[in-house]
């Protein structure tokens, strides 16, 4: 939110980080191939960078993933791939930080 109490627009995909747009990606693929309510429930977008992205619940993000659909599907194939990538690594080092934190989390 700004001073004045309104919420800031969210970027767009020319004002995404690589990582952003790769995670947008990784939704956009998964609304592909196992079809949008799937991927909305089971792999929401989860953004990395972007403060308003990354604070986003995981339906607003996907929405925002949705809305992205021209700008992916405009990308050259090795730019696509070098984005999903990126994000795939990303997201695999998240998952483990998280996990080992709930693991230590459990110890006495």
């Amino acid at each position: 939110m700004s001073i004045s109490g309104e919420t800031a627009p969210l970027p767009r995909w020319d004002g995404m980080s690589d990582l952003d747009k790769g995670a947008a990606l990784m939704h956009l693929h998964k609304r592909e191939y196992e079809g949008a309510e799937y991927a909305v429930e089971k792999y929401p977008a989860r953004y990395f960078e972007h403060p308003g992205l990354a604070a986003l619940d995981w339906r607003r993000a996907s929405e925002h993933a949705a809305s992205l659909i021209d700008d992916a599907e405009a990308l050259a194939p090795e730019e696509h791939e070098r984005l999903y990538n990126a994000a795939l690594d990303a997201d695999d080092t998240r998952w483990h930080a998280e996990h080992q934190a709930d693991a230590a989390g459990g110890e006495s």
